[in-house]
């Protein structure tokens, strides 16, 4: 009885063994598998969360861009309009003086005392007074015109730092994602060897 219980041990030994190495194998096949699944499911959120911020990224710098463009075209026309405003107040300067030149000598040639000439001479102040009050507003404009300019180069100024430290910050973040792909790859070179 002994010998058979010994034989039966002796055959039934190996069918156990076998079994449980299948089991272990199965199951290191399955943690393996499942490693696997968690790391892909972590790149592809990673790789998610990436495109998100790219395109958020993107999307501030094309902003920017097309802010700093419609800057440009703005500068460009109020330096336009600078530039007629300070052309009209040198052509109102040079009327006025040319105006109060006629009137100097409309006062030195008034030795007589004719209807004509007291006509003459009021018309001409009437004209060199609305001269100057052109003149004046002709300066407020060129003078507003110019705190405008201003206030769009200060405006295109504050938006290139902005654009270039958004551009410093996305060559940062690319820097840290490839950082963070080399360890990721290092990563799941280990799980495959385990």
């Amino acid at each position: 009885m002994k010998l058979y219980f010994l034989l039966t041990v002796l055959i039934l030994l190996p069918i156990f063994a076998s079994s449980q190495y299948n089991n272990n194998h199965q199951l290191e096949q399955s943690r393996y598998y499942e490693r696997q699944r968690t790391a892909n499911n972590q790149k592809l959120s990673n790789d998610i969360a990436k495109s998100d911020r790219d395109w958020a990224t993107r999307s501030r710098m094309n902003q920017l861009m097309n802010k700093n463009g419609a800057a440009d075209k703005k500068i460009t026309s109020q330096e336009n309009n600078k530039k007629k405003l300070e052309e009209k107040t040198a052509k109102l300067d040079s009327d006025l003086k040319t105006q109060k030149e006629k009137l100097a000598t409309l006062e030195n040639l008034d030795n007589s005392q004719d209807n004509n000439s007291k006509k003459n001479i009021e018309k001409t102040k009437e004209q060199i007074s609305k001269t100057e009050e052109k003149l004046n507003i002709a300066k407020a404009e060129l003078e507003k015109s110019s705190k405008n300019l201003e206030d769009l180069k200060k405006e295109k100024e504050i938006s290139l730092t902005k654009q270039a430290d958004l551009e410093k910050k996305e060559k940062e973040e690319n820097e840290r994602k490839q950082k963070q792909e080399e360890i990721n790859k290092a990563l799941s070179k280990n799980l495959k060897t385990n």
